[in-house]
């Protein structure tokens, strides 16, 4: 009998699965090669490679946020299952060993892969036997839930379901672990049970997980699996080798067209909630529709579909400071927290292109609520609490997001009440603040503090900082004169402001107009990136200057130059689907992004291409001509097709080599290349549901 992947199977709706190939999914090589996730919203996530076989430390079923979104442990790495069929013995999954070996080796089953509607889903054949495993989080219960679905069969099944543990901060790892959790089996009121993880030093304080099983026969067990080798950490020059202890095993049988799930997860509720699989199966993919109808998505081309539902992963409930709901948004799974300049760029392509202004009002008051001597939090470390300040941009970018939020929601009352601060940052930067940041003379954004990485081109290797750009970075004063614009168009819109506010606005966007004709540099038909540094202007070709030639109100730049700047940018800049950072033409030029963290933080910004720059350069190249940018858009994509079945599945990476075949490379799941490439494709399409909240 010829069985084919899930992705072609008629439950699976054609333009929302993203069907991967056995050889694409099984393969050791390619199958490891390409990631899913899942979520649930409070920072807790699932992410593994599609051959089922960990290769990062992160990988794992339930990493959990401890200090929700951040503070997150590796809970639960794994679940190893075993299929019994008659006399015959078959393993889903696949574990390598420190000395090469793979063993289970369940990848071998593996039929194929699919990302159905944002739900990841595998099928194994085992012989005449067909199974589909599913992987969901609740979000509610902050929990993850494994199915297992008989989907073809002539016999019953056994499977047992080997859960497997730990207890370390997520970018640790304990291949020496000794202690040993406690498993408590309930069956009063179904098949529960109560996994405790003991502190220990890589957990400052226990933790207790919650399972439900219905159906099974749960048995505890205690015994540590040590050794298993992690490739890709490795590759990255980390330490690479992991233990797991197996806690607890739950046994089911399953008849032909039978599902069974486990629930594993952070909350007490899990032994309130049902446990019929078919209902909460239903009930998550009933969601996802919500968020397509909701960015008025539904019959969109399939890319836009899949960013979208990407785009959900990284939005994150966190607290403000009064207690009261916030949200928050998670830079890039698995290692990244929730950074402010990168939340301030994702935003609008994250929020507003779906929909979703409630929530992006609720992230730019909740980072508000951190704002100190106007600047925005640059990060909430997983480690500690505290927020970090050394970013010259994000508070910038607040503006500009802040006002385009406005727009959309027509939000008058929650614009007021964050208008003082929008303005405290413009003071500030005016008077001047930390970090050397200040308007100088001539209306420009200065900002250099030795030591300090201030810009989003922040690598930094030891006590050396690899790009500084201290003096006058183009993209600080293009966002400075953003931000200016954005709260006269505010203004406009219906916000009322005092008259000496509006006097201090139009003569700073006044003086720094007049002066942004010094960054031409007309030897390179470009801008420079920097003015006014240690050295003098830098003429590096970066693709900094492409905030200057996709404002979001008023354009600042004369269209020759802009033709021009475009077409360099074109030429010696710009990837399938993203922007080199550093002209190949230049002897600093890197153009792979691999070896040890030394490496490849010299070529962070030297070379290697960024996705988010692709939107910038869309949205610069349709403002300059519209035809022009449609037509780039369809072209992108196209290249975007391949890249959702690349890497992070249905999601779109970090960053890409700046050489061809330009690999996708660094954190698989990044908010701001989903974001600014969503936003951008909307625009240029004339797509989501900004446009229509925009026109209403």
């Amino acid at each position: 009998m010829q069985h084919t992947a899930l992705g072609d199977q008629p439950h699976a709706t054609p333009h929302e699965t993203i069907a991967i190939s056995r050889r694409g999914s099984a393969d050791l090589i390619e199958g490891t090669r390409r990631e899913w996730l899942a979520t649930t919203g409070s920072g807790d996530y699932a992410i593994g490679t599609t051959a089922l076989l960990a290769t990062r430390r992160y990988h794992g079923l339930l990493v959990g946020a401890m200090r929700a979104p951040i503070g997150r442990r590796m809970l639960v790495p794994f679940i190893d299952e075993t299929v019994t069929i008659g006399r015959q013995e078959y393993a889903l999954a696949s574990r390598r060993w420190s000395d090469g070996s793979v063993e289970p080796d369940g990848h071998r089953s593996i039929l194929g892969f699919a990302l159905e509607g944002g739900i990841p889903a595998w099928t194994f054949e085992l012989g005449s036997t067909r199974l589909e495993k599913r992987i969901i989080m609740l979000r509610d219960e902050r929990a993850v839930v494994v199915l297992w679905t008989l989907a073809e069969g002539s016999e019953p099944i056994t499977l047992d379901a080997r859960v497997f543990v730990e207890h370390r901060g997520q970018h640790q790892l304990d291949p020496d672990a000794s202690w040993v959790p406690s498993v408590s089996v309930h069956l009063e009121s179904g098949v529960h049970a109560r996994i405790e993880l003991p502190a220990n030093r890589f957990a400052a304080d226990p933790t207790t997980l919650h399972v439900a099983a219905e159906g099974a026969t749960l048995t505890p067990a205690a015994s540590w699996w040590r050794r298993h080798a992690l490739s890709e950490e490795r590759a990255r020059g980390y330490d690479a080798q992991g233990s797991a202890c197996h806690a607890l095993t739950a046994s089911f049988t399953l008849a032909p067209g039978e599902t069974r799930a486990i629930i594993i997860g952070l909350s007490p509720k899990i032994s309130e909630t049902t446990c019929d699989p078919n209902t909460l199966l239903a009930h998550e993919r009933a969601r996802r529709s919500a968020l397509l109808e909701r960015a008025d998505l539904i019959g969109a081309e399939s890319e836009l579909i899949s960013l979208c539902l990407a785009a959900d992963h990284f939005i994150v409930r966190r607290a403000r400071k009064d207690g009261s709901e916030g949200r928050s948004i998670i830079a890039g799974f698995p290692w990244f927290e929730d950074w402010g300049r990168d939340a301030m760029l994702a935003l609008p392509g994250l929020l507003l292109r779906t929909g979703r202004a409630d929530d992006a009002q609720l992230v730019l008051s909740t980072f508000l609520d951190h704002l100190s001597d106007g600047l925005l939090p640059n990060r909430f470390p997983d480690e500690t609490s505290e927020p970090e300040y050394h970013s010259a941009d994000a508070p910038l970018l607040a503006i500009v997001s802040a006002v385009r939020t406005f727009e959309c929601s027509a939000d008058r009352a929650w614009f007021a009440s964050i208008w003082p601060q929008l303005i405290t940052i413009i003071d500030a930067y005016a008077a001047g603040t930390h970090h050397g940041i200040s308007i100088d003379s001539d209306g420009l954004v200065h900002a250099g503090d030795l030591g300090l990485q201030l810009t989003w081109m922040d690598a930094k290797v030891g006590e050396n900082v690899v790009t500084p750009r201290r003096g006058k970075p183009i993209e600080l004063s293009a966002l400075w004169l953003d931000a200016l614009h954005g709260l006269l168009r505010a203004v406009e819109l219906g916000h009322t402001a005092t008259a000496d506010e509006l006097d201090r606005i139009k003569a700073r966007a006044a003086s720094a107009t007049r002066s942004m004709g010094r960054f031409w540099n007309p030897q390179t038909n470009c801008f420079f990136d920097v003015l006014d540094g240690p050295e003098g202007d830098d003429a590096s070709v970066r693709p900094n200057q492409l905030f200057a030639l996709a404002p979001s109100w008023q354009s600042i730049i004369d269209a020759e130059w802009t033709a021009k700047a475009l077409a360099k940018v074109a030429k010696e800049l710009a990837t399938p689907l993203a922007v080199r950072t550093l002209t190949p033409l230049t002897s600093g030029y890197r153009g792979r992004y691999e070896g040890d963290q030394r490496s490849r933080d010299n070529a962070y910004h030297n070379g290697t291409a960024w996705p988010f720059l692709a939107g910038i350069r869309l949205k610069a190249e349709y403002l300059h001509d519209a035809q022009r940018g449609r037509h780039l858009a369809r072209i992108m994509l196209a290249d975007l097709s391949g890249q959702l079945r690349d890497g992070g599945i249905g999601s779109v990476s970090e960053v890409c080599d700046g050489d061809a075949p330009h690999d996708s490379r660094g954190c698989p799941m990044q908010a701001w290349s989903v974001g600014c490439l969503l936003d951008a494709l909307c625009v240029a399409l004339n797509r989501g549901g900004a446009e229509k909240e925009s026109n209403s």
